[in-house]
């Protein structure tokens, strides 16, 4: 299969740096990149669709790893930088650990917007919950397979321990993939739960033997435990593969008043993703990062700067159908689908497409 154009820098590099001491962080990306970063795609309509106008009220959003790391803060930006209150929503962040408690919340209606990877919400689907796809804070993945001094290669993961969150969830969905890339049968394994928090702790001492980690995660771990390493970074083993999305009942779309709210959050947290690649924005969002995701200044500055230049957060609507399509293939391989599914069956793009166009269109070399 064909790999993914976008790629993180080789997270086993990062490893190297933090071991041999802080690194300089990336450079911020210049007021030009901002700018054509910002400019629509030429050709794009100039009579924007008219916005929604929600009244006074209060959502809730679920977010589904506690703390957050530096790539979830999309609707912390949007809290923080008032483009709720923009859409006169006072915004309720509720916490989850894991996708997979997010999506319940969502299905069961306690939630006006739900962030989760993208597995557990084809597999609800599958099994008949009627959510949709509506929108994404990070559309590929940017994690890498840590792993710990005793192994060197993929052959020696027989007989270790993995260490996962919820079944099903992206932790453990991302291992079981890590080890069909290696040809071994998870049966010859062992599975160790953790908490999102508490994944680069059992990683550093040797509670688990390996760990999906983000960016920031890679740089944590290894100022705890030098002699861990990165045996594979996923975006080289996965191709066409979707991280993350926003999810709603699929009766909120149904009501002029649930579309609507629905419009007004999207709105907000789009704006929020335009405004990383802001260098302006820059250091007020790396202080919101430090205070959210309890991490060093110094891993949120230099995780900010390579999230920005990989192009992490979407400009677009972030929900590339060929991403979608490649997850639900890996998730039927898997056994994971009771049904077949089509990318018309678990998104629905309209919302976010009005509000991109809102926002000035499309954004060119961005998802």
């Amino acid at each position: 299969m064909r790999l993914r154009t976008l790629a993180y820098p080789i997270i086993a590099g990062l490893l190297a740096a933090a071991c041999g001491g802080t690194a300089a962080p990336s450079a911020a990306p210049t007021a030009a990149a901002s700018a054509k970063a910002s400019a629509p795609v030429a050709g794009a309509s100039s009579a924007a669709p008219t916005k929604a106008a929600c009244k006074p009220q209060n959502v809730t959003i679920a977010v589904p790893v506690t703390p957050p790391n530096v790539v979830h803060l999309t609707p912390y930006v949007a809290d923080a930088f008032g483009y709720f209150k923009d859409e006169n929503l006072t915004a309720k962040l509720v916490k989850f650990d894991g996708g997979v408690g997010s999506l319940r919340a969502s299905a069961s209606g306690a939630i006006s917007l739900a962030g989760t990877s993208t597995e557990p919400v084809l597999d609800a689907i599958s099994n008949g919950a009627d959510v949709k796809i509506v929108y994404s804070y990070a559309p590929n993945v940017d994690v890498s397979f840590a792993v710990g001094p005793n192994i060197k290669t993929f052959a020696d993961l027989k007989g270790k321990k993995m260490g996962v969150q919820e079944p099903g969830g992206f932790a453990d969905v991302l291992t079981r993939l890590a080890l069909k890339h290696a040809g071994i049968d998870p049966k010859d394994v062992q599975f160790v739960t953790t908490t999102t928090a508490g994944r680069v702790q059992a990683l550093a001492t040797g509670t688990t033997d390996t760990a999906i980690l983000h960016i920031d995660q890679v740089k944590n771990v290894a100022k705890k435990n030098p002699q861990i390493h990165v045996l594979a970074n996923m975006n080289d083993i996965l191709s066409n593969y979707q991280y993350a999305v926003y999810v709603v009942p699929a009766e909120t779309l149904k009501s002029a008043e649930g579309a609507a709210t629905t419009e007004c959050i999207i709105r907000a947290l789009a704006r929020a993703n335009r405004a990383m690649y802001d260098p302006a924005d820059r250091q007020k969002i790396v202080d919101l990062g430090v205070k959210d995701t309890n991490e060093p200044a110094d891993v949120v500055s230099a995780t900010f700067d390579e999230l920005v230049k990989a192009k992490a957060w979407p400009q677009n609507d972030g929900v590339p159908k060929a991403n979608v399509e490649g997850t639900i293939a890996s998730e039927k391989a898997f056994g994971h689908l009771k049904k077949d599914l089509t990318f018309q069956d678990v998104t629905d793009l309209s919302i976010v497409n009005k509000v991109i166009a809102q926002l000035g269109g499309p954004v060119a070399g961005y998802q």
